[in-house]
């Protein structure tokens, strides 16, 4: 067995192709370099598209981790104007690569495309539907462009890791990928945090000439500063973390050593310099659901869970951070928005006022509310609730999309595990357990922050549960007992189970 087929799981990878796809690349940028500098940049775009693609059929395993590194880890202001969109972002230019090849990959190699969620997909496609017709409403171009980048590629980057997690044998490698990625954005946040300064997002100013990171916002913050890393926002930092979170403890369940323990510290330290407390309840709850007996566990821990929390309050109640948990006004706030999203839908039940209009319609819903919270009624940008901001900006059409997809992709998740569990692929069945709690993380952190507007979180989660399936797919088919029960019919099927 070579180096190769040990670490990709391919058996019939043939090195110098790879090279005659860089040659054939490079001849052509040559080429090109003779005919002027636009059809320079064309050859030049076709040789890494041609690169790219021999990559992608030989070794999937690298090229599905660097795209995910490269949506965490590429700044979100980073990107090249079209003059048509606002931006083509940097952080999604290998992922839509991925997608580009996808159809033409599978035609041309030995690649089977799996129908085996067929249903599933279905019900997806209803959820992008149901979510697109607030367009109809009202849009603008960066609403539009949020709405593309998150409920639109989403979806698509969720069948594209799929198909590939079904045909290749990358679990281990990708899930040890996933959980590095999670530790270095952990410690650049436990880093930012303690410098308090974002190297490469600082001096950027944002809309309004509002700059967001600066020594004068430090000291407003007088040290209650949340690390941002290359996301757009604190809380987007912190669910993308979360969302890590499963597959290190699946992998310290599975060896536990040294290494996965520290691992697991270092995350559960970038979450908590990151200090956003929806994620912390997200996490807190996914872990609990790992637990034999949750409710035992709850109830044993407030005691000394109360006792500590008094304790820390005491000791630390003069500092800034402990003075924002405690803050009443910030919770009384958070209450007022909410209470506004709920306005605003009850007057645009069916399919809302548009996707992120709401900052553009709230105002017409004060009523002296101002006065009842020390907040600038007039700054509010977002309701922090993804499921009151998807009533008021989708309406129900959109809401039942939503609830739709969590639901079926716990149910179809749920049922895999299960049978894989039966089949005695335990390995497999905990990865897909690490997407259910994903899943948790992702819809938990949902009643405190608009998630879905979160570009990188948003197709971080569907790339997981994209990967989660294909897994699953790919396991029970290998299995001659599992392979005639993965059908169409097998969704939503309580045969499915027994």
């Amino acid at each position: 067995m070579t180096i190769q087929t040990a670490i990709f799981g391919y058996t019939q990878i043939q090195f110098r192709s790879v090279v005659g796809w860089l040659i054939a690349a490079l001849v052509l940028g040559c080429a090109a370099a003779f005919a002027g500098l636009p059809l320079f940049y064309g050859f030049i775009g076709l040789a890494l598209f041609i690169i790219f693609a021999g990559v992608a059929t030989h070794y999937p395993s690298v090229v599905m981790a660097a795209s995910v590194w490269a949506l965490a880890l590429c700044p979100f202001s980073f990107g090249i104007e079209t003059g048509v969109l606002p931006k083509l972002f940097a952080d999604e230019i290998l992922l839509l690569t991925y997608i580009a090849i996808l159809l033409p990959m599978y035609w041309a190699t030995d690649r089977v495309w799996q129908t085996g969620v067929s249903k599933y997909l279905l019900i997806v496609a209803g959820f992008v539907f149901c979510q697109c017709l607030s367009l109809l409403i009202r849009t603008d171009l960066i609403a539009f462009r949020n709405l593309l980048e998150t409920y639109i590629l989403g979806p698509m980057l969720m069948i594209v890791f799929l198909q590939e997690a079904a045909n290749t044998d990358c679990d281990e490698w990708f899930s040890k990928a996933v959980i590095w990625l999670t530790v270095l954005i952990a410690v650049l946040s436990v880093v930012e945090r303690v410098l308090q300064r974002n190297p490469i997002l600082e001096g950027m100013e944002l809309e309004g000439g509002f700059q967001y990171l600066s020594p004068q916002v430090v000291a407003i913050t007088e040290g209650v500063y949340r690390p941002y890393v290359t996301f757009f926002h604190p809380s987007e930092t912190g669910t993308f973390i979360a969302m890590g979170l499963p597959y290190a403890i699946r992998g310290w369940m599975h060896q536990r050593s040294w290494l996965p323990t520290v691992q697991i510290l270092l995350i559960a330290a970038g979450l908590a310099v990151n200090a956003t407390r929806g994620v912390w309840v997200g996490a807190a709850l996914s872990l609990l659901l790992l637990a034999r007996n949750p409710i035992m566990i709850v109830v044993s821990t407030i005691p000394a869970a109360g006792l500590g929390g008094s304790l820390a309050y005491v000791v630390l109640k003069s500092t800034p951070f402990m003075q924002r948990l405690s803050d009443a006004n910030n919770l009384l706030g958070r209450f007022i928005y909410w209470q506004l999203g709920a306005q605003v839908f009850s007057d645009n039940k069916t399919l809302g006022v548009g996707h992120m209009q709401f900052q553009k319609v709230y105002l017409d819903y004060v009523h002296n509310q101002s006065e009842i919270a020390q907040i600038s009624i007039t700054q509010i940008h977002v309701i922090d609730n993804l499921y009151l901001t998807t009533l008021a900006e989708h309406g129900f059409v959109g809401f039942m999309g939503l609830i739709a997809l969590f639901i079926c992709t716990g149910i179809l998740l749920k049922r895999f595990r299960k049978r894989l569990l039966d089949l005695g692929l335990v390995r497999q069945a905990s990865l897909v357990q690490a997407t259910q709690l994903v899943l948790v993380v992702y819809a938990v952190s949902g009643f405190f922050a608009d998630v879905n507007e979160f570009t990188k979180v948003t197709k971080f989660f569907f790339i997981l549960v994209g990967f989660g399936l294909g897994t699953a797919l790919r396991s029970l088919r290998a299995d001659e007992r599992g392979k005639a029960r993965v059908t169409v019919r097998s969704f939503l099927n309580p045969e499915f189970v027994r």
